[in-house]
């Protein structure tokens, strides 16, 4: 029975008309917005002292009473009205209220607009171990199921946005994200009972519509994101059509507002069954392993898009979506084959580490046996090296003495006393023994100190038979271990500084230092002799000066000169590989 306005508080008391439930009254009733009462009786048998009474749904907000007594009011029956629409309802009658064995009557006070199908859905009324089990399953359709599913597309919106945050690149999982997100605001819609935060019904309307629009849209967009495809003009026409569905319906007067909502919902929802159903296909044709795990989870979307569309043009009678169920399971999938999708992503780079371990392995073992063939080589080079430089030492050194020795003989060979042959073999003796200290022997390599003994004791004693009073001072040698070449080197050095001591010096005094440290080793010669100009000293024919020069820049030092009448000294010091 239709009521005057939004205020009717009380049943008229005739001009009732027989419906059936479920009942919509937009068709009875067009345009009209306001009170409809619904009136039910039974007989109730004189046995049974109990009842159970099931009220599916009722749009959009609405009061109840049995036998004139209240049983259930919404809290806002005027706009914005209660969001009683998706809330199944069960009371247990008895007496006083019941009255068994006589005629029990029912009035449901409704609230509603006729733009959004207003009405009351079935009620039933029997004993309670029958219509409980009903109940239960109106209440898990109409409310557990939403609220676990919201509680999914939550969970899911959360952690492929984060992965998307976290690897921009996966454009896929970002457009997931958000397409989760807007079913979460849609969905919203099948569970809040408030009209707040809007003034109105309309403000309800046009915000679960849009949303819904939107995510069709993002959903079209992740399909070509999972397919590998990008669109830009056509996906920048989708953002430009949910944006003009957001604007529309927000500025639609009131009395279009039914219409506007209507259009925009089949719009959405054609958007979305198409997508689905258009990957199904595009998954039969390339028939690949990825895209194909998806198609199962878009074709019970598309079926479940179908038939919401025509339970929502009421081409089938019924106030059930599948879509709110349905997409719980089809986001669940999705999440599925994203997460295997990522998991076959961390395999390939474990994979990839795997070889690159490998790889970098091999690569090492390679470079350790090409450093092993360089440093075999280097040591090659540098024995051939050494070899070289005591063959230059020995033709330059004791060649050279040879040479001189057989010229001087052969020029005047009865000129020369025995004393001066003796002084010759000497010399040639004391320049091998230089020699062959340096060189080492076969029982292992020996330190610095060990090879400047012996050239200690002889110049020692040769300079003293001159007049000469010599003093060494030597530290820092016990270890010191050279290459052979150097050694030589060293010793020549010393051995020349002296001989120009004991020549052309006139001193009589000589002091050698031969000093290690960490950093370095010193060597210096200096006496208390005429002195020289050094400058006139190298252009004279005499070598000496400049065969220690250049031994000098061999050991990769300089040699250190001063000269002066009373004082001559000659230094060289020499980096240790170590230092």
């Amino acid at each position: 029975m239709q009521a005057e306005g939004w205020q009717g508080e009380v049943p008229p008391a005739e001009g009732w008309t027989p419906v059936v439930l479920p009942d919509t009254w937009a068709q009875r009733w067009p345009g009209f917005d306001g009170v409809v009462w619904y009136r039910l009786q039974w007989e109730q048998p004189a046995d049974a002292s109990e009842a159970g009474v099931l009220m599916e749904y009722l749009i959009m907000a609405g009061a109840v009473w049995l036998n004139g007594t209240p049983i259930s009011r919404d809290a806002s029956l005027v706009e914005p009205l209660t969001r009683a629409w998706n809330t199944p309802r069960y009371w247990l009658m008895a007496a006083p209220v019941l009255r068994p064995g006589a005629t029990n009557t029912l009035l449901v006070r409704v609230s509603g607009l006729a733009a959004y199908q207003a009405g009351l859905g079935p009620v039933t009324v029997g004993p309670p171990a029958a219509i409980w089990p009903q109940y239960e399953q109106q209440r898990s359709v109409r409310r557990d199921q939403q609220v676990f599913g919201l509680a999914i597309s939550t969970v899911v919106a959360v952690f492929f946005g984060v992965l998307w945050a976290l690897r921009r690149r996966e454009t896929a999982y970002g457009w997931f994200a958000l397409m989760s997100c807007l079913w979460l605001v849609f969905a919203v819609n099948q569970v809040v009972t408030s009209p707040w935060p809007f003034a109105t019904t309309d403000g309800w309307q046009a915000f679960s519509t849009s949303s819904l629009m939107a995510f069709s849209c993002s959903f079209l967009i992740f399909s070509l994101r999972f397919c590998e495809r990008r669109l830009p003009r056509f996906e920048a026409g989708l953002a430009l059509v949910a944006l003009a569905c957001w604007l529309d319906l927000w500025l639609a007067a009131p009395a279009a507002m039914g219409l506007h909502r209507s259009l925009w919902t089949v719009a959405a929802i054609v958007v979305y069954t198409l997508s689905s159903g258009g990957y199904v296909v595009y998954a039969g044709l390339v028939r690949t392993r990825r895209i194909f795990a998806l198609a199962p989870f878009m074709l019970a979307g598309c079926v479940a898009s179908g038939h919401d569309l025509m339970v929502f043009l009421q081409i089938i009678d019924s106030n059930v979506y599948y879509s709110a169920m349905v997409s719980y399971v089809t986001v669940f999938g999705m999440a599925l084959v994203l997460a295997g999708r990522f998991v076959q992503s961390l395999r390939r780079i474990e994979n990839f580490n795997t070889e690159l371990i490998a790889e970098v392995e091999a690569a090492r073992t390679e470079l350790a046996g090409t450093l092993a063939q360089r440093h075999a080589l280097e040591l090659t080079h540098a024995r051939i090296g050494e070899r070289v430089n005591l063959a230059s030492d020995l033709h330059d050194g004791l060649g050279g003495m040879l040479v001189g020795s057989i010229a001087t003989l052969e020029h005047a060979p009865h000129s020369q006393s025995a004393p001066q042959l003796l002084a010759m073999l000497k010399s040639l003796r004391d320049d091998l023994r230089l020699i062959i200290d340096a060189t080492g022997r076969e029982d292992g390599q020996r330190s610095f100190g060990e090879l400047l003994a012996p050239l200690r004791h002889r110049t020692t004693q040769l300079i003293d038979a001159n007049g000469i009073a010599c003093h060494w001072q030597v530290a820092g040698l016990d270890g010191l271990e050279l290459p052979p070449s150097q050694s030589l080197e060293l010793l020549r050095f010393l051995q020349e500084a002296l001989t120009n001591v004991l020549k052309h010096s006139g001193a009589k005094r000589v002091d050698v230092t031969v000093l290690g440290s960490g950093d370095g080793l010193l060597l210096a010669v200096e006496d208390n002799g005429c002195g020289f100009a050094p400058k006139a000293a190298e252009q004279a024919s005499g070598a000496g000066l400049r065969s220690m020069r250049a031994r000098a820049r061999r050991l990769g030092s300089a040699l250190q000169l001063e000269s002066a009448p009373g004082k001559t000294r000659l230094a060289l010091q020499l980096g240790l590989p170590g230092a």
